[in-house]
């Protein structure tokens, strides 16, 4: 077993880990803020449940937007170890246009179906209601985040970290403050409840929007790219986005959907004792407060391992997967103890019912052990794997796992052995285990490595 000794690279993956890490952490603060004002207010439960769900579609797009850059940040990074800059100009400039035809769907749908939409995840007529209400205001958002989320994910490639930071805590700032005003109706403005949650959440995301806007056309010297350059198309580029975006638009995107079916079994579960959805939205806090470094450490693999391979130097990506690989069993292990052992704390932030609660505290359990796995998956997964240009292997595993055994048992657990939720959450998550073992098997061989660029 090679690990890598260079000082250099533990230097460069903290480079570019921590900044995404801290990225991460200001996106997590916005939402645990959501979640702790809403479960605050009057009501709370119920708004709490109706954001949660009404936030589906909203979640689906990120997805959406995290696959649409998932190939294209494979091509990006290779690309940029052999310092194309060329090449990477027009690969941004085809993905910004098909951002775009994205969060304009997405928009049309939550602007003019959202009580349909709401109707696929709960049968409660008042979270119904108030999700509609939430997620249509949610549908002016959809324009321009589906274009943020993308360049930030594609500037990562090419090492372009600190900009991310500064554009969160804007758009945490911002929101955490017009929450504060709008849903309890603080200076003067009306109590508006979930709507205010999401008007707050539509002002923070158009600012994330005209901040990397304005960076990408204005700041950045690395890219030189020109309001001109919005034009650029490339025809063999645009084959090799579909060949290698392909799987990872379809693995994000079918990913997002089966979470998002699992979120709708959780919302039609009537015999517990307690609102699953409400201890559902706690418990993935949780599991996202873990998840920072994780996917800091995961993004900082792709970059590292695609620009490697973009230096045609396959033994030293060798090595570095090794590397990668055991320090995501450490990290899992902490993110395991971190959520255990903050559970009774993090539950007591929630002005919620003893039942809640109760259920809330056996999922954070369940949360705690799966994370360990989500470690692995993610390190490998989307670090290694996607950065090695595996693609079309990850989406197998990812939907494969997803749609044939975590969905048809969580439902099976639900709706048919109606067993207790946090069995049915456990259910759900059978697909990190399957996925982390099938990962380090990969990795341990050395099919993954492929060079994408020409």
């Amino acid at each position: 077993m090679h690990l890598v000794k260079s000082k250099s690279f533990y230097r460069n993956m903290l480079l570019i880990a921590v900044p995404i890490a801290l990225q991460n952490l200001i996106s997590f603060a916005t939402g645990m803020m959501d979640t702790i004002m809403l479960g605050l207010a009057k009501n709370g439960e119920t708004m709490l449940s109706a954001a949660a769900l009404g936030g589906q579609p909203m979640f689906i797009l990120y997805v959406f937007g995290f696959g649409m850059s998932g190939g294209a940040t494979v091509l990006v990074a290779q690309y940029w170890g052999k310092r194309n800059m060329e090449s990477i100009r027009r690969i941004f400039a085809m993905m910004i246009k098909f951002a775009a035809g994205i969060s304009f769907v997405s928009a049309a749908l939550s602007l003019s179906i959202p009580r349909q939409i709401m109707r696929l995840y709960s049968d409660n007529p008042e979270i119904v209601e108030m999700g509609s209400q939430y997620l249509f205001i949610m549908g002016f958002a959809c324009i321009t985040y589906g274009i943020s989320t993308m360049l930030i994910c594609l500037f990562r490639a090419v090492e372009t970290v600190k900009v991310s930071v500064g554009i969160n805590l804007i758009s945490f700032a911002l929101n955490v403050f017009l929450n504060w005003v709008l849903i309890f109706g603080n200076l003067g403005a009306p109590a508006l409840g979930v709507r205010g949650a999401a008007i707050a959440t539509v002002i923070a995301r158009l600012s994330e929007f005209l901040v990397i806007v304005l960076y990408l056309f204005f700041f950045d010297k690395k890219l030189g790219f020109k309001l001109r350059d919005l034009g650029l198309f490339d025809k063999q580029l645009a084959k090799d986005l579909v060949h290698y975006g392909t799987p990872v638009l379809l693995n994000e995107g079918l990913w997002a959907i089966g979470i998002s079916v699992q979120a709708s079994i959780m919302g039609h579960i009537d015999y517990a004792k307690g609102d699953p959805v409400a201890a559902n939205s706690i418990a993935s806090m949780l599991q996202q407060l873990a998840c920072l470094v994780i996917f800091g450490i995961a993004n900082a693999a792709a970059v590292i391992t695609g620009r490697t391979i973009g230096e045609d130097d396959h033994k030293k990506a060798r090595e570095q997967a090794t590397t990668f690989r055991l320090i995501s069993y450490g990290i899992g292990a902490a993110s395991f103890a971190l959520i255990f052992f903050i559970r009774d704390p993090a539950v007591g932030f929630y002005n919620i019912d003893e039942a809640t609660k109760v259920l809330a505290r056996q999922m954070i359990t369940v949360i705690s052990v799966i994370t360990f796995f989500v470690s692995i998956v993610g390190i490998c997964l989307v670090g290694i794997l996607r950065g090695g240009g595996d693609t079309r292997f990850c989406m197998f595993l990812e939907i494969g796992s997803l749609w044939f055994l975590s969905v048809p048992l969580g439902y099976l657990a639900a709706a048919v052995l109606r067993l207790p939720v946090p069995f049915v959450l456990a259910a759900m998550k059978l697909d990190e285990p399957t996925k982390a073992a099938a990962c380090i098997f990969r990795v341990r061989g050395g099919k993954w490595l492929r060079s994408v660029t020409r």
